[in-house]
Parts: structure tokens; C-alpha cells; sequence
């Protein structure tokens, strides 16, 4: 089973919080999901630091 982690984020069109289910093992990504909310596509962009650790930014698509 791979390790997934809950992230927090605010839709870039409508504000809403969400939370993300991120694959860690996968390390540093990019890919389209659509606001569970206001169903506009946002892109979400996962960074990861020389410490291994992520981080998850969003941007409207």
C-alpha cells in the first residue's frame, strides 16, 4: 500500500478548502484535478525540498 498523505489547499477560483490525497513515494509532481466544489480544473503542483519534504501549491489551469 503506498504512503498517502492529507494536504489542505484553497481552490484558486472559489476559495473552497480541500484536501488532497498525495502519493509521497511519488516525490515532486504535476497534474490536473478539478475543484470538488465549483468543478473548474486547477493545477496542482507537488514540490519536494533536499529534506524529502513536499509541499502542494495550486494555480488555476
Amino acid at each position: 500500500m503506498e504512503p498517502l498523505a492529507e494536504k489542505s489547499i484553497h481552490c484558486p477560483f472559489c476559495d473552497a478548502r480541500l484536501t488532497l490525497l498525495i502519493d509521497e513515494s511519488v516525490g515532486a509532481q504535476r497534474y490536473t484535478e478539478d475543484c470538488h466544489v465549483c468543478c473548474q480544473p486547477m493545477d496542482v503542483i507537488i514540490t519536494e525540498d533536499m529534506d524529502g519534504e513536499l509541499s502542494v501549491t495550486v494555480e488555476q489551469e
